[in-house]
């Protein structure tokens, strides 16, 4: 038995309004928390930030005149989000650089298979149905940030929204264009990028393909092995895996740690900002996103009505029509043809 509620990760303010980088970092009550963010993004895009993250060397900072004539074109810009994300326990406040990918010209197909809420849903609910099974989740660390690129992509950020331990690092005001951008070579997938999910699961395909796990061929997402008793849905980075017996779900553990870096809990409690209690015995699980409904009403601001209101307008009871009763203000004794 499943039952789903509905949960938000955007950073809302006091009135329920959606937050960008440019708001938290205007407020000095959230300046410093949000610029240390960003600042350890660009620093795990980067080539790092000493003492605080390592790089993935994805992008390079590097001189406009560097970019080539034939790809000037093709510069993107960078778009800062900023989400809480709760189970991510080591950075609950996350910054993200997403590459602008309505500006990318990638020549070949971008699409990227992945599980939708109907196919987690079916494997959730397939897993109290099925004696024995249990559930646990894999988050690859930097997926899409550890494939390297063939055809390289250029993008540009905006000085004025860099740390000052970031600039003061890179030495980037070396190579800022006098107008105040910093251009980035991107060498490695990046969120954003139209190739990005597609290169990222591709690679992962190879590699786990030689220890006997494929994707299904016609449930997106899906992913079997060939004769262990396991499968797991996959959202960009996010491994929700249903396993019979501890010994399978070490090897799909071991086999990705391989190649990857990645958290794992072993309770399965939080997977793709769902919340799931599981009662195994009792072949229950309750899925939930706490406070989903209640920030999505606060922006609005209306107060909860003193009788509670399902509908949006008063409900008319319907008068039935007796024999010989009147028509109010036409004076007929029987409705109307």
């Amino acid at each position: 038995m499943t039952w789903l509620c509905e949960m938000a990760n955007s950073v809302l303010g006091e009135n329920g309004e959606l937050l960008e980088y440019r708001h938290l970092t205007a407020n000095p009550k959230t300046r410093e928390t949000w610029t240390h963010s960003y600042g350890n993004e660009l620093g795990r895009l980067a080539q790092g930030m000493p003492g605080r993250v390592k790089g993935t060397d994805t992008i390079f900072f590097i001189p406009r005149q560097a970019v080539p004539k034939e790809r000037t074109k093709d510069v993107t810009y960078g778009l800062i989000t900023c989400l809480i994300r709760p189970e991510k326990i080591e950075e609950p406040n996350r910054t993200r650089l997403v590459a602008g990918g309505d500006r990318v010209h990638y020549p070949f197909d971008a699409g990227t298979p992945t599980a939708d809420l109907l196919t987690v849903k079916l494997l959730i609910n397939s897993i109290i149905s099925t004696p024995g099974a249990r559930f646990f989740t894999m988050d690859i660390k930097n997926f899409y940030l550890c494939t390297p690129m063939e055809r390289y992509e250029y993008m540009r950020l905006k000085l004025s929204d860099m740390p000052d331990d970031v600039i003061a690092h890179y030495k980037l005001r070396d190579i800022a264009t006098p107008d105040g951008y910093v251009y980035c070579e991107i060498r490695q997938g990046m969120y954003g990028l139209p190739q990005a999910g597609i290169i990222a699961q591709e690679l992962l395909a190879k590699r786990l393909k030689e220890h006997g796990y494929s994707q299904s061929e016609t449930t997106p997402g899906l992913w079997m092995h060939e004769w262990r008793p396991i499968s797991f849905s996959l959202v960009v980075d996010d491994f929700g895996v249903k396993y019979v017996g501890e010994e399978h779900a070490q090897h799909l553990l071991q086999v990705v740690q391989k190649y990857y870096k990645c958290s794992f809990d072993t309770d399965g409690e939080r997977y793709c900002g769902l919340t799931i209690k599981w009662d195994y015995e009792g072949k229950k699980v309750h899925l939930s996103m706490p406070g989903y409904v209640a920030n999505a009403l606060h922006p609005f601001q209306h107060p909860p009505p003193r009788i509670p209101q399902d509908q949006p307008h008063p409900h008319v009871q319907k008068q039935l029509w007796s024999q010989g009763a009147t028509c109010k203000g036409t004076g007929r004794r029987t409705p109307p043809q």
